[in-house]
């Protein structure tokens, strides 16, 4: 067989076999693991999928507090925002990077971290990765799976920098 042969047979082969290798690897097991096995709030790691049994994650308790928050998605990049909450409310967020520092963050980044949880215990999510310390009142890390074997609906929310205490200016 001449070079040129071996290819085109050779192509449609690899094709077929990465095709199955993704099958196989990409989506993972789509069924819930045993609710004992998951980690309660206030650890490390857990996480949530779409099963009726799913970790539910406890509510962030201070009303009035400043953190700051990053949004990863396949959205329009803001960088770090600092999000003022007073009386439960986002009464701010501000973009702290250029080219926009100073300057109102968009709609979407506009949370409180109580709306993060949400987000992460909403039995609409296919799946929800959380990183909670341990003695923390709050996660660190929310990763969200909105479809099930979706392209670019994840988002992933980066919260720190938690200063609870009566929100000045505003």
């Amino acid at each position: 067989m001449k070079p040129m042969q071996i290819r085109r047979l050779a192509l449609p082969l690899l094709a077929t076999t990465l095709a199955l290798g993704a099958t196989a690897c990409g989506g993972g097991d789509d069924t819930a693991s045993d609710p004992a096995e998951r980690p309660a709030a206030g650890t490390t790691t857990g996480t949530t999928s779409d099963a009726p049994d799913t970790q539910q994650w406890p509510a962030f308790a201070p009303t009035d507090y400043t953190y700051r928050l990053e949004v990863v998605c396949f959205c329009p990049l803001t960088g770090p925002v600092e999000v003022t909450v007073a009386d439960g409310e986002v009464a701010s967020a501000t973009r702290l990077e250029k080219p926009g520092r100073g300057k109102q963050a968009p709609e979407f980044v506009r949370l409180t971290i109580n709306d993060i949880i949400d987000r992460a215990n909403d039995p609409k999510v296919h799946e929800a990765e959380v990183t909670w310390p341990d003695g923390q009142d709050h996660p660190t890390t929310v990763a969200i799976d909105q479809i099930a074997k979706a392209t670019d609906d994840e988002v992933t929310y980066t919260i720190s920098d938690v200063r609870v205490g009566p929100v000045s200016g505003g």
